[in-house]
């Protein structure tokens, strides 16, 4: 049987945020291990960037969700 898909729809933008904060946090484990030198100048603003680009992507989605549901054939 295949599992019901139907009630947890696809979100991209929670999938680039969780991608956003794996990276930096590998990047600070990697920095506690000691393998790179990561500058907290770099690290915080690309972790804020890219949650801004998640919230971009998550507003556009919004969008193009409640456009296609709107549309309906004029019978």
């Amino acid at each position: 049987m295949s599992p019901d898909r139907s009630r947890h729809p696809f979100e991209p933008g929670k999938l680039v945020a969780g991608l956003v904060i794996l990276g930096v946090a590998a990047a600070y484990g990697m920095d506690a291990a000691g393998e790179w030198d990561v500058r907290p100048e770099i690290a915080l603003p690309a972790l804020l960037c890219g949650l801004c680009v998640a919230a971009l992507i998550s507003a556009l989605t919004y969008a193009l969700r409640r456009r296609s549901g709107r549309a309906t054939p004029d019978d």
